[in-house]
Order: C-alpha cells, then sequence, then structure tokens
C-alpha cells in the first residue's frame, strides 16, 4: 500500500473517493456479534471498503470486508451525546463475503468530526439508488460494474465540504502501487454474481 497503509484491491474503472483512518467496526449477522475492530474505512466509486488494522488481526475474522453500495440500505447517523458519532447500516449478503445472511453494521468514528465522510457516503448511495433505477426490470445487478463515471466521482471530489474536525482524506489522484502489488488482467478481482 501507499506509505505502509493496506489499500483494497480494486475492481475494473473503480476509484477511490476517500479513506478514514480511526475508525472501529462491529458487524452482527445471521451467527450473532462480531468483535469490534479498529481499521480504515475506504469509500469507493462501487463499495465501502473497510480493512482491519494490523494490529488488531488477530482478534478478527477476515482482514477486510466490502459493502457494495447498490446493496447498503437503512444508512443512519447516529450522534449520541455520550460516545462517537457512528453510521449504522444494513448490508445485503454475497457470494465471497465472511458472514451469514445480511448484515447489520456499526462503524464509529473514534477521532474528529464527520462532516466530510457522511456527505460523501450519502453522494455515492443517491449515485447507487439512481444506478438501480434506471436499470431495466428483472435485470441482475452487478455490483461490478461501475455506475459512476470517473466525472462524476471527480466533481464530488472538488465540491466535497471539508469539515476541519474531520481526519477523512480526499484522493485528488489514484494510488499508485508499487509495481509488484499491481493487478494483472488475471489477478484482478471479479465477484461471482
Amino acid at each position: 500500500g501507499v506509505g505502509g497503509l493496506r489499500l483494497p484491491q480494486g475492481y475494473p474503472a473503480e476509484m477511490i473517493v476517500l479513506e478514514r483512518r480511526g475508525v472501529e467496526c462491529e458487524m452482527q449477522d445471521a451467527s450473532g456479534k462480531w468483535k469490534s475492530v479498529k481499521g480504515v474505512v475506504f469509500l469507493t466509486s462501487l463499495r465501502v471498503v473497510f480493512v482491519v488494522d494490523v494490529k488488531d488481526l488477530s482478534k478478527s475474522r477476515y482482514e477486510s470486508v466490502e459493502f457494495p453500495l447498490q446493496g447498503i440500505w437503512d444508512e443512519e447517523l447516529k450522534q449520541p451525546i455520550f460516545g462517537c458519532n457512528h453510521i449504522v447500516f444494513t448490508s445485503q449478503y454475497y457470494d465471497g463475503q465472511p458472514f451469514e445472511g445480511t448484515l447489520l453494521v456499526k462503524i464509529y468514528f473514534m477521532r474528529g468530526g464527520v462532516g466530510t465522510f457522511v456527505p460523501a457516503l450519502n453522494w455515492a448511495l443517491t449515485q447507487a439508488r439512481r444506478a438501480l433505477q434506471n436499470l431495466p426490470q428483472m435485470q441482475p445487478v452487478n455490483p461490478d460494474v461501475p455506475f459512476m463515471s470517473a466525472n462524476d466521482v471527480t466533481t464530488m471530489q472538488s465540491s466535497a465540504y471539508v469539515d476541519p474536525s474531520d481526519v477523512t482524506v480526499i484522493y485528488t489522484t489514484q494510488p499508485i502501487m508499487a509495481r509488484s502489488a499491481q493487478p494483472s488482467a488475471r489477478t484482478l478481482r471479479r465477484r461471482n454474481v
């Protein structure tokens, strides 16, 4: 990754929009509640990705987990009087995820505000839902097909309100991976739908 940061492995035409360090992710699936683990959350043009901090890998059942934007619903920002701001949402199951059934997700923002991250997430979810509405009836959803153009992402990034208390990093250019880490056509990720 860039500067020691582990980045999510990309899909064709996917762009990283932003990253947020200093978060904790807690999930609950059909089998019960999972431990809360620390890490980094990425918002891309296709999904939200949580990458577990190296220090928390020993207590986690996964290294990273992804939530396709087209499979997220019931999202809500919680701002308790005592405690951290956090977002709560439900994510749809699909092949390859380390959970069973639908997943209740809570992402806690342990440092700083949410005035940059939450509006960007809301914008991306709106784009995903708009793309779903434009699909012909009965056509299966392919979560790997980009529904945002590079221009859409650039427009959002350049017009994003930057909250000085929010430690979110907005990617104005895409990170360059080391040559040995760059995916080839053979290793580029594809999801079975």
